[in-house]
């Protein structure tokens, strides 16, 4: 009977950054052991693999999609690699696989089929926001997208503040970026003054900002947030 084979989650970069302080070289080693990958986007996916330093020609991998746009899509064609003992990997379009990611249905998959799953190390733009905020570690929630209408919004946002002040527990958010002002303003007009808001932004780049103060002294601020990857933690 044939050893199946891995299913790699791979860490992929959250902005333009040299590789070397971002990813260890033990990631390259695997990519360069996988012929079959499956990643939200191709164009991205490529262009990740060649700047990683892969041996093989592009052309001859094998890419299948997962996104937003993929309905339906046969998980189990999608692994049939790892039955026949080769090893797949799967790739986020940024940052690390099934974190405020698709790739989660992969995994579940994987793991009825009995195939081992080995996440690899890389950037979490979550994760980087949490340790750089200085908020409750231990007691933390990630909300994903807020609503996008503002009175919805709003109010989930009390409700957030609302288990901040009752269980010490940090709240942490993201926003499509054309939207980051809307939800910053959200944020200065509900919360109360001394709730403490954290603002990461450009994770690992060379542009990264990470503040945290009062909501009190961020409305005494002018900080403009548009298209820029944003994660917002609420905390104490």
């Amino acid at each position: 009977m044939t050893e199946k084979g891995k299913l790699y989650l791979i860490p992929s970069p959250l902005g333009e950054r040299d590789f070397s302080c971002v990813f260890p070289n033990f990631n390259c080693e695997i990519i360069n052991a996988i012929d079959t990958y499956i990643v939200e986007d191709l164009r991205t996916g490529r262009r990740f693999l060649k700047k990683m330093g892969i041996k093989k020609a592009i052309d001859e991998l094998e890419f299948f999609l997962l996104n937003e746009h993929t309905q339906g899509v046969d998980l189990n064609e999608y692994l049939k690699c790892c039955e026949e003992g080769k090893n797949v990997g799967l790739m986020s379009d940024a940052g690390t696989p099934c974190i405020a990611d698709p790739g989660n249905v992969v995994v579940a998959k994987a793991h009825q089929l009995g195939i081992e799953v080995v996440p690899l190390v890389g950037p979490n733009s979550i994760v980087l926001a949490l340790m750089a905020s200085g908020f409750n570690g231990q007691s933390f929630a990630f909300n994903g997208y807020l609503p996008v209408e503002q009175d919805r919004r709003e109010e989930q946002l009390k409700v957030l503040e609302s288990r901040i002040i009752k269980h010490n527990q940090t709240q942490l958010f993201i926003e499509t970026p054309y939207r980051n002002n809307h939800l910053f303003q959200s944020i200065l007009r509900v919360c109360q003054p001394n709730t403490r808001l954290c603002i990461a932004c450009n994770m690992t780049t060379e542009e990264q900002y990470v503040k945290s103060q009062s909501v009190a002294r961020w409305r005494k601020e002018n900080i403009d947030l548009h298209k820029k990857p944003v994660v917002f933690v609420l905390g104490r």
